[in-house]
């Protein structure tokens, strides 16, 4: 998947794109979010997040700014190019989706998301929190 997804971002212009920076990027809201909260749906530290951030921030896709609500709190935002980011990537998640039907059919591979979402969520009880499975991920990817 990731090898298909980076080959596919790459075609796209996305060169210094990694996958982890959808991690954060899918957890932004249309009006923006603080990273805490960020870090916590994601199931990572503020610090790790923060880092993702910074990278996306780096590289054009959000910007920052201070909440109204909370003088301590940070709230990040898409850029233009963070929403056609996010765009691209459901465009990206097609493109796997249908190499890997070419390869098993759809029925294997609605049974195969099926496999992943079980074990996600088995990791989630073993290692913490994690609080989607595939279809609702897929769902939040895409929200935009």
């Amino acid at each position: 998947m990731s090898e298909l997804s980076i080959k596919f971002l790459t075609q796209k212009g996305y060169g210094h794109f990694r996958l982890g920076h959808i991690v954060a990027l899918i957890h932004i809201d249309i009006e923006g979010v603080n990273i805490n909260s960020m870090a916590q749906k994601a199931g990572m530290t503020k610090q790790g997040m923060s880092k993702l951030v910074k990278e996306l921030m780096d590289e054009g896709y959000v910007f920052t700014e201070k909440d109204p609500n909370d003088a301590r709190a940070i709230i990040v935002k898409l850029t233009d190019l963070g929403i056609k980011c996010i765009l691209d990537w459901k465009e990206c998640t097609e493109y796997v989706d249908s190499s890997f039907q070419e390869i098993i059919g759809l029925e294997k591979l609605d049974t195969l998301k099926d496999i992943l979402s079980e074990l996600l969520l088995h990791a989630g009880r073993e290692c913490g929190p994690i609080e989607y499975d595939y279809k609702s991920l897929q769902k939040k990817i895409f929200k935009h």
